[in-house]
Formats: structure tokens, sequence, C-alpha cells
């Protein structure tokens, strides 16, 4: 296997109305209920919160939500929940209540995932039209991640007849096709390729620079149901992104990275229980070479996991079983040419590394108003170097729920979590990398507090969804290192990460309006993570490099019938950074002094997006018609980082704030369903 190398309804929605959603339900075992199960979905508002900031996403009701290439974006809709703090353009992470994007577990149907986004963070590698819905959580339950998850579920439901959904943009091409492959299997398939630079080549620029790139990404599914009470599908996986690079310091960047996962699913239904079971293979991987001081470094990477995971539904229990085989190769700099008397020769072992969970879960109702629920895991890991790590991981929560008074839950988690992500920036290029427990670092684990509480008015019109949260994090690496090292020769991973310990804590507010012609919501959060160290320049407690104290989201969609409208506008603070306190060259090597870690701040962060779709024919037997959207109406150039800039002789340096060049971007597409 080669791995894949190769804006109307917001003016009215700030007048004073506002929408929630669901998911259809899961139709596993109602195969003959497909048009009623049509109907429901589409009945249905986007979002439906369920416990606090944490519920489902009906993917079929996400089209008016304005988009980047005429399709809708299922990571790009998640960031506008309040859980989820601002990704901006050249982020693509998703950082939930304060934590680490690493900390989030990304997934397809339970399949782990461990890069959800190309280049800029402005595409995810999820093809919309492939899947039914998302799962959303702020708690990730006995996965291994100090966080919550997202879970990007695939259809389940056989195709009786042959149907499609395909888009033309001046971004991409799309397509995915259902193909009955006889009464009890069907097949979906779904491609995309972008072709962002025939068009917008000379406009999308990084740094002043132009900046190369373009990706492909494909999903193949097939699903069999020999039996009523059983579901087999077989789930393949790929995307490819190429980009290039020539700003600055960095006279070309050549790089390509790639996502990948295959996975066996079996699913049998007994009378009072329900058994689940996956094999997988999930893989994540770059190799980027850079020409930067003279010198050539290449940068390779990947993670590859080998699992299976098994869980028991019966009654009021849970249990669950999960194994995972990881081959690790943190970033393995290697650099040759002007500094060629310290190359670096690429000397980062791969790792090898094995992870066991068994895990058991109760719920019980206690009376009327009460339901009470407790858990165990046991975490068994072994890391780098053969090194042995055990823990356990308790949960417990009580939820009262008044029925027309709301309902409230409080939740106490123990998590741990054995994988790192770290890297030179987290600017959704192909320089983050994974690294286990071991050696370097012994695994992360956090105490998880939260309080959360929803009310849904008589109605059913409005909802609201609240939480707070804190978070004490333990054993957390942060990046320090820098390019410099790289071509000095003085790069090592042990050398460019600092350790200590953190906090986040925080409150989310979400209040829907999710019935009518006009839905949207209109969602603010408040959250801080602090990180602390006890090594080097970064001593004491500082902001996290995604911390974002205050964020307003607002979402609304009108739907005029034959026609509809959608825009979302998003306000946050700016991130932190490191100012520079002096810059100076000791002979031909740049050479900095810098301010205490992540000191200064950007400037604050805005952004308002309009779509509309027109349609030719709407209807439930398909719709086709034309997709306008335009990311930043506004025109605002947002501040995303401090970057050094050198003069044209190469003789002096400075840095200053740098942001996302493409003010505006505007796309058309043509769909078609059948």
């Amino acid at each position: 296997m080669s791995y894949l190398r190769n804006s109307l309804a917001l003016l009215l929605l700030a007048a004073g109305c506002f929408c929630a959603g669901a998911q259809e339900r899961d139709t596993v075992a109602h195969e003959n209920l497909k048009n009623s199960v049509i109907t429901e979905q589409m009945d249905k508002p986007m979002v439906l919160n369920r416990q606090g900031i944490s519920g489902e996403v009906n993917m079929g009701k996400i089209a008016a939500i304005p988009s980047i290439m005429g399709n809708s974006d299922p990571i790009r809709f998640v960031r506008l929940l309040p859980s989820i703090q601002l990704s901006t353009e050249m982020e693509g992470g998703l950082y939930m209540q304060g934590s680490e994007s690493s900390m989030t577990l990304v997934s397809q149907q339970g399949v782990p995932m461990y890069g959800m986004s190309h280049l800029l963070g402005l595409f995810s590698v999820f093809n919309t039209p492939h899947y039914k819905g998302i799962q959303y959580a702020t708690t990730s339950g006995q996965e291994p991640r100090l966080a919550g998850l997202i879970d990007i579920q695939l259809k389940d439901t056989i195709a009786r007849k042959f149907t499609g959904d395909l888009s033309l943009g001046l971004l991409s091409a799309q397509g995915t096709l259902g193909i009955p492959l006889g009464r009890k299997s069907s097949l979906n398939v779904s491609a995309r390729r972008t072709f962002i630079n025939t068009i917008y080549g000379g406009m999308l620029k990084y740094m002043d620079f132009p900046l190369r790139y373009g990706f492909t990404d494909a999903n193949i599914t097939w699903q069999w149901r020999p039996t009523k009470r059983d579901h087999i599908w077989v789930d393949v996986f790929g995307s490819l992104d190429q980009g290039g690079l020539g700003a600055g310091l960095i006279e070309n960047m050549e790089a390509n990275w790639y996502n990948g996962l295959g996975a066996l699913h079996w699913n049998h239904y007994f009378s009072d229980a329900t058994l689940k079971q996956k094999v997988y293979f999930s893989t994540y991987g770059n190799e980027a070479k850079v020409k930067a001081f003279g010198a050539l470094g290449e940068m390779p990477s990947y993670i590859r996991d080998y699992g299976y995971k098994g869980s028991l539904e019966w009654n009021d229990w849970r249990f669950g079983a999960h194994f995972s085989y990881y081959q690790i190769q943190p970033q393995n700099p290697k650099a040759e040419g002007h500094f060629s008397d310290h190359s670096n020769k690429g000397n980062e072992p791969l790792q090898n590394a094995m992870e066991g969970i068994l895990s058991a879960e109760y719920r019980r109702n206690l009376g009327y108003w009460f339901q009470v629920h407790a858990g165990v895991g046991l975490n068994w890991f072994m890391g780098a170097e053969n090194i042995q790590f055990f823990g356990v991981t308790p949960e417990v929560g009580i939820t009262a729920d008044w029925q027309e008074g709301g309902k409230m839950e409080f939740r106490y988690e123990l998590k741990r979590q054995n994988l790192f992500q770290v890297g030179l920036t987290n600017l959704g290029l192909p320089s983050e990398f994974w690294v286990a427990a071991g050696p370097i670092q012994a695994p992360q684990w956090s105490h998880n507090f939260s309080l959360s509480y929803n009310w849904k008015s008589p109605n059913g019109v409005y909802v609201l969804s609240s939480e707070l949260f804190y978070r004490q994090l333990h054993n957390q690496l942060e990046y320090v290192g820098n390019l410099l090292d790289v071509y000095t020769g003085k790069y090592s991973l042990a050398s460019s990460v600092a350790t200590g310990w953190g906090r986040a804590f925080g409150a989310n507010i979400m209040f829907q309006k999710q019935k009518g012609r006009l839905t949207g919501w209109i969602s603010y959060a408040f959250s801080r993570s602090l990180r602390t160290f006890d090594n080097g320049r970064n001593l004491g407690e500082h902001p996290s490099a995604h911390d974002r104290p205050h964020e307003l989201d607002i979402v609304a969609t009108y739907d005029f019938g034959r026609f509809d409208v959608g825009g979302t506008f998003i306000l946050a603070s700016g991130a932190p950074y490191t100012p520079p306190i002096s810059v100076y060259t000791m002979g031909d090597r740049p050479v900095c002094e810098y301010a205490p870690f992540n000191s200064g701040r950007l400037r604050y962060y805005s952004r308002l997006d309009l779509s509309a779709n027109w349609y030719f024919r709407k209807g439930p037997k398909g719709k086709s018609g034309i997709n306008v959207s335009v990311y930043n109406v506004l025109g605002k150039v947002n501040d995303l980082g401090l970057g050094m800039h050198t003069s044209d002789d190469k003789k002096s340096y400075a840095f200053r704030t740098f942001g996302f060049q493409l003010r505006f971007l505007p796309s058309i597409a043509v769909f078609h369903t059948f």
C-alpha cells in the first residue's frame, strides 16, 4: 500500500428572531421506512443540543449555510457552535472549550482520523453528500481524548434506486452516487477535485506571496444487510493535498500530505442488546521540502493506526473494548546546503506503540426527575522504547429533568490521552506531527468538570443551551522549536518541546429559533486556555496559542420557497503571539530576542459570509439549482500572525503582522440531485 501519497437573513435575526436542529434518528433496523425517514429528516431543524452544548447535526439541512466551494462543509459548520473556538483561515484544527485540537476526537463512523482539514482550514476532508449527520459532544466518553468528539456518520439506509448529488463550481467539482446492488446491498461513491489556482491563482496569497494548491478526496462505502439483525459495511476514504509556496525567508516549499482510512463494520441486533464491532486502518502523513536560508530541508512525518473497536449495549449497561497498534514517525528533519557544517541527517526514530482500553458504563433512572450514570475505563499504553503506562478513567454524572422547566446535568471525568500533536505552526500546513507518550513525556491527563442546562419553549420554537466548564490539564507538551533549528543542525525533538500543565475554563450559551421560515441562532462563548511551563524562557503561566477569550457567532437562514438565503457573522478576540524585542544578524544568520511567551495579542477577528440557493427544481425526488456564496463579504483583512520579513538584499530583518490576503472569496456552483 502506498498510503495515498501520490448575508438579508442576518438583519432579520438581529432584529429579534432566533434555529436549532436535529438529525434523523438511527434507521439501521428500519429499511422499509425510507420515505417516512426522508420526511422526518426534512421536517427537523439543523441542530439539536441534547445535553448542554452537545447533540446532533442534520447534514441534509446545512446547505443554506454559506460555503466556500458551493458545497456545505460539516467541519466549517460545527465551528459555528459555541463549544468550538474560532479557527481562522490559516488554522485547520478544532479547539473545543480551551483544549488543543488533538484533544478532540474527529472520527468517521467511530474510526479515528488524524487530519480533518485541507490546507488553510478552509476546506475539510469530508464530502458532505456522502454522510447522514454529525454527532458532537464536549466529552469523548471513554475514548482516549481529553476533550470532546466530532463523529461524521455514514448513511445507513440501503439505496433502492440510483441516486446522485452533483455540483460544479469555480473552485471544485464534486459528485456522489448511490448505487443499488440488489435488495440487501448498495454502494455509495463520492469524489471531489479542486482547481483553485485556475481561477484564484493570482489572489491566493500567504504573506504577500503566491500560494499554489489543490486537493483530491474520495469515499467508497459498501453496505450489506444479510439478515434483519445484521448490518455490515465496508468504508474506504482517501485524500491527497499538493501545495507550493515561496514566502520571504522561505524561498520555496513543495508539500504533499494525505489522509486515509479503511474499515470493516458489523452491527448485530439482539432482541435486547446491540453489538457493534469494527476493524480499521487510519493514517495521516506529509512530505514537505523547504528551501530557506540557502539550504534544502525535508520534514517528513506520519502516523498509522491499526485498530479494533467493539461495544455491547444491553439494557442500562454499555461495555466497550478498544485496541490500537500505532506506527508513528515524528517530524524527522533533514537539511543540507548553506549550513552543511551543521547538517541535520534526520535522527528521530520510528515509534511503535500499543494501546488497550476496557470500559463499562451504567445508567439508571431515579424516579421521574433524575438520572445517574457512572463509568470506568482501564487504560494500558506501551509507548516509545517499550515504556508502559496504566491508568483508570472514572466518570460520573447526574441529570435533573424538570420537563418544561428544563434539564440540568453535572458531570465529572478523569481523562487520559497517550498521543500528542505538536509542530512548527498550527496553520493547517503540513508541519504538525504526532508523538507517542514515552521517554519525552508521560501521558497527558485531566480533571474535567461541567454543569449544563437546556430549555425548550412549550411550542418548540425557541431553545436555550448552556454549559459551564473547568479542566485541569496535566503533562502538557508545547512545541518551542523553530525553523532555524532545522537548518543549523541543532534540531532534536526532546529539545524542541516544553512540558507543563494547564487549565481551561469558561461558559458557552446558545439561543436558537428552530421553526419557521427564519431559523438560526446567536451564541456566545467565553473561554480561557492557559498553560504553565517549568523550563526555558517560558516559565510561568501564559495563554495557549489558541486562547481567544470572547467569541460571538450569529447564524441565520430564511426559506422563501423557490430560493433560500443564509448568513453567518463571527466576532472574536485575536489570537495571542510572542512579540519580538529585537532582531539582528550574526554573520548571515538572523538572531531574535523575544518578550514573554504569548504576551501579545492580535487585533479582533470579524467576518461576514452570505449565500443564496435558487432552485430550478425542488421536491422529494431531488433538486437542482445554483448556489452563490461570498466569503468575507466586508473584505476585512484579519490578522493571522506575526511574520519575519527580509529586505531585498536579505541583510536586514523585521517583524510585522500579516493577514489572509484574499479579502473576499466569491463562488458559484450548479448543483443537481436525484
